[in-house]
């Protein structure tokens, strides 16, 4: 039996991330975090298009997993549909297409001490680590990151220009 999609706020958040890199760096979703049975509809909704081998020059890419990306230097970095490992956003922006990532990231680890910003950063410096760039956008759980700091300056005024308050995206310094 097909299940129906019907859609939720983050795929509104979705089809805004869209609109905003549409003219730049147009969006696809990598496949392994969309199912099969609701891909038609995904698209037809969020107007992202999956990623497939005919790309255009340049674009972005979506990674939707249910869960997240997993914390750097733990034990389990296990990948599925529902988590993406911080080498994998790293592979992605190797190739020199790819404007940016934009990992939706709804991960919270439970280990004592580590409440949601310790692991926010924790991320974060991995990807600076790995000379990546990287915005947070604060209001819902989106990481983006950028292989240079052209393109994240580039990503930056597209989002002020779309009317995303720029208060609530955590920059690198």
């Amino acid at each position: 039996m097909k299940r129906q999609y019907l859609g939720n706020s983050y795929d509104v958040v979705k089809r805004l991330w869209q609109e905003i890199f549409a003219e730049w760096a147009p969006l696809y979703a990598e496949p392994r975090f969309i199912p099969k049975d609701i891909r038609n509809e995904f698209t037809a909704f969020t107007r992202i298009p999956l990623l497939n081998e005919h790309r255009p020059l340049l674009y972005a890419i979506l990674n939707d997993p249910d869960t997240g990306i997993r914390l750097p230097k733990r034990a389990n970095q296990s990948e599925g549909k529902s988590h993406v490992a911080l080498p994998t956003i790293r592979e992605q922006l190797r190739n020199v297409a790819v404007q940016c990532v934009v990992t939706f990231d709804q991960a919270t680890h439970r280990e004592a001490g580590l409440n949601p910003k310790s692991q926010r950063n924790e991320k974060l410096q991995w990807l600076q680590r790995e000379s990546l760039c990287v915005l947070l956008c604060l209001s819902r759980p989106i990481l983006i990151a950028f292989s240079d700091f052209a393109r994240t300056d580039m990503a930056l005024g597209l989002m002020e220009k779309a009317g995303v308050p720029v208060n609530r995206i955590e920059n690198q310094e």
